[in-house]
């Protein structure tokens, strides 16, 4: 639903019955020492053939039940991989190459079952419901207090679509790949995924590859690859997270996701307090753009944003919002840079400070961190440790259920709050 922003420099029919890895060469598979979950004997002669010549397929647990599909400028094969035991039999369905997939299988979700169990159950307390809600369909409801920072949901993807498919495949080559995908999930799994929203008010005249098609485009969300897929590292993932799904949009929301390469899950978090009867909420889209550029990126998913910063009464107050956001980039463009000297920057802790309150009055409670960062190096670059710790601590407080432990600007910004005399930005503008 929406890429990630950067901060320094946002489906009906199970499986064919289980069979174990000695049927692996009676579909053309070497012997696997991992066992291949329900392998699928083909008819296409030339999918198997292509199948035959794929060696490093046999090692890995994946199923594939479907033709391949090859661009006329492509250089592999793009498949539909599925594993129906994945996650506790929640199963999973991915359609790219086999190499990527292999590498997908060789992750500690798959290589380290533990990591994802217990994962999809839904919302993590019983601090919120599901309910119809006016002019928006179904929501998700807060029946209690809910603290920042709390986890809501955690759930792995049912699908995932490499955008090589896009790409390089026709239309009716990708929605094709797409629909045996999810009828290869099993039948629970792939029902889940049929009652999600197609913002379409009549379905009954769809195919089900349009369906499906459909069910896609207005409920996925864009996932970067992770530093280690150097089987492709320029295609994010076209990833389906149905229960996720649910959350309705908002352009200030109460609570943000994030995406583990470990567990191959999406994390829901709070990103405030948020009060009993309020509706959760996500944004679909990067944060800092103005009304009408936000308006015409959410009329991709098929609505009008009528979100209380969208709906705002008065034209003044829209104008104002707008520019706040105009301002909070230059700043960020400002702060971030560390290549000019001393006389010709402008960046100051006095213009951080400026930054904050401005994410504060525009709400960025979801990317509230990314302002307490660029304090904390400002003031320890113009040689005041204690409030450079100060910022630093809140950045990670805040960042933490915002972001993976192990990420990069976190890990610095922990260093500058254990040792700011220590830190690169040390003096920074001031040298």
């Amino acid at each position: 639903m929406k890429a990630s922003l950067p901060l320094l420099p946002l489906f009906a029919r199970p499986l064919l019955g289980h069979r174990d890895s000695s049927h692996a060469e009676i579909c053309g598979l070497e012997q696997s020492p991992i066992p291949l979950v329900s392998p699928v004997c083909l008819v296409d002669p030339n999918y198997a053939g292509f199948q035959k010549n794929s060696s490093r397929l046999s090692r890995h647990s994946w199923t594939q039940s479907s033709p391949c599909s090859k661009g006329e400028w492509s250089e592999q094969h793009i498949c539909v991989f599925t594993n129906a035991s994945f996650a506790g039999g929640r199963g999973i369905s991915l359609v790219t190459t086999s190499r990527r997939a292999n590498y997908l299988a060789t992750t500690p979700a798959f290589v380290e079952p533990g990591v994802v169990e217990g994962i999809n159950r839904g919302l993590s307390s019983a601090k919120a419901e599901m309910r119809e809600i006016p002019g928006k369909g179904m929501g998700l409801i807060a029946t209690a207090h809910i603290q920042r920072g709390e986890l809501l949901m955690a759930e792995t993807p049912s699908l995932m679509v490499d955008y090589r498919a896009f790409d390089e495949l026709s239309k009716e080559q990708y929605t094709s790949l797409q629909a045996h995908a999810v009828r290869n999930l099993p039948a629970p799994h792939s029902a889940l995924v049929l009652s999600l929203s197609t913002h379409t008010t009549n379905t009954s005249h769809l195919t089900f590859e349009e369906r499906i098609d459909l069910v896609a485009s207005t409920n996925s969300f864009d996932i970067e690859p992770d530093d280690g897929d150097d089987a492709d590292q320029h295609n994010s993932f076209y990833s389906l997270f149905p229960a996720i799904a649910r959350f309705n949009h908002d352009c200030r929301p109460n609570a943000d996701y994030r995406f583990s390469h470990r567990t191959l899950a999406q994390y829901i978090h709070a990103a405030r307090d948020i009060a009993p009867g309020e509706e959760l909420t996500l944004s679909y889209i990067n944060p800092l753009m103005s009304r009408a550029e936000r308006q015409a990126r959410l009329r991709q998913w098929g609505f009008e944003c009528a979100c209380p910063l969208c709906a705002v009464d008065g034209d003044v107050r829209r104008e104002e919002s707008d520019r706040r956001i105009e301002s909070i980039k230059k700043i960020r463009e400002e702060l971030a840079d560390w290549d000019r000297g001393r006389e010709s920057s402008r960046a100051c802790p006095q213009m951080a400070e400026l930054l904050v309150s401005l994410y504060r009055m525009e709400r960025l409670d979801t990317i509230m961190y990314e302002a307490y960062m660029f304090a904390a190096l400002e003031y320890n670059a113009a040689g005041d440790p204690w409030t450079a710790v100060k910022y630093a601590r809140l950045a990670v407080e805040w960042g933490v259920p915002m972001v993976e432990e192990e990420d990069e600007e976190l890990a610095d910004v922990r260093q500058l709050a254990e040792d700011p005399w220590g830190h690169w930005s040390w003096l920074k503008r001031v040298k």
